[in-house]
């Protein structure tokens, strides 16, 4: 199918959903309640302490999503996100789509779905839109995030908290026919002050083998002040320690000045001493294919810090976003970028009149 026909596809099935949204819009549950597009254009400027590094910089573009989601019946509801523009050498559509998932709701307390859906895993640098996130920890920057599965969810009355057991092919696949699998159970908490993503996952990273997870995001919000920290480790059991020899730490803080302007300083650790060294502590080498941890690899330490602001020019309203941020990092040499962009969001529901 060439583009022509992709996109005359693409606004047929938009046509149908919004014929269907007008016919059930005396209904509370809607076949169309979300149809976002987005999108963020960015100026960036890097420079190296290395003087066999080029300075780079240059204008590009970041993302461009396409988000619908809502009601099939008053038990079955979709989520779906695509990436117009996906990686290249794609094998499948699918690899250009974050998720697109079908939930049968019990009651109120208990759903299940399944489909290709978000790799459960804890921590609020990892739960945040990519759309949104400026500089990254080298967890965040490798792990494959999207996965083919199935997750059961409970959701208590209150509606603050939810626990859900997933089961999906491992992150560690290159195609899903692999035989490699995942068990991930994570817990979305919201107390007064403080939310929290916590998760425990089993990762299937070669036939019979586990790495484990063990990932605790915590977030204190009070009023116009927020901050998180993110802590996980990751181990094998074949390491000489469980814990603390390959992990991550991410804090970032925020201030919502008013409605227009927020600013915000981010900073991180990630760490892999769990293959490097020998019993006398000296550095060996491990092949890539026999690397336990392949989204930190081996041999790494690295740390990035920085701040930034976003300013909001329209009156209450998030839709259009412009940012600008320093940081610091030592990927392989010291690093220093700077960034400013444009992010802008069409919420095609707030001009249809249901």
């Amino acid at each position: 199918m060439n583009t022509k026909n992709r996109l005359k596809a693409f606004y047929a099935i938009i046509s149908i959903l919004l014929a269907g949204s007008i016919y059930a819009q005396n209904d509370s549950k809607r076949i169309l309640n979300t149809l976002r597009f987005e999108s963020r254009f960015d100026y960036d400027y890097e420079s190296y302490e290395d003087s066999t590094r080029s300075t780079l910089g240059g204008f590009s573009g970041k993302y461009i999503n396409v988000a619908m989601a809502g009601n099939i019946t008053d038990k079955f509801s979709y989520n779906f996100r695509q990436r117009i523009l996906p990686n290249t050498g794609m094998k499948s559509l699918f690899d250009g789509t974050d998720w697109a998932y079908l939930t049968y709701d019990f009651n109120k307390n208990w759903s299940i779905s399944g489909g290709k859906q978000v790799f459960q895993i804890g921590g609020f640098e990892y739960d945040a839109p990519p759309i949104d996130v400026y500089y990254w920890s080298d967890f965040w920057n490798n792990i494959v995030c999207y996965q083919f599965g199935v997750t059961a969810t409970y959701t208590d009355n209150s509606g603050n908290h939810n626990i859900s057991l997933q089961f999906s092919n491992s992150n560690y696949t290159t195609h899903p026919l692999e035989d490699l699998y995942a068990y991930n159970l994570i817990w979305f908490g919201n107390f007064e002050h403080l939310k929290t993503i916590y998760s425990v996952n089993m990762v299937e990273y070669k036939k019979g083998s586990y790495i484990n997870y063990i990932a605790l995001g915590n977030k204190l919000v009070y009023d116009n002040f927020n901050c998180y920290v993110d802590i996980m480790n990751r181990a094998t059991g074949k390491e000489e320690h469980f814990f603390g020899d390959d992990y991550s730490v991410i804090a970032k803080m925020e201030w919502n000045m008013n409605d227009k302007w927020n600013l915000f300083a981010k900073g991180g650790y990630d760490v892999n001493k769990a293959q490097t060294l020998d019993a006398d502590g000296q550095p060996i080498y491990t092949p890539a294919s026999e690397y336990w941890d392949i989204f930190v690899t081996p041999g790494t330490e690295y740390h990035y810090y920085g701040m930034g602001a976003e300013y909001f020019p329209i009156n209450d309203s998030k839709d259009v976003r412009l940012h600008a941020f320093f940081a610091v990092k030592n990927a392989g040499t010291n690093e220093f970028h700077f960034n400013m962009g444009l992010t802008w969001r069409v919420n095609f529901m707030k001009y249809i009149k249901l």
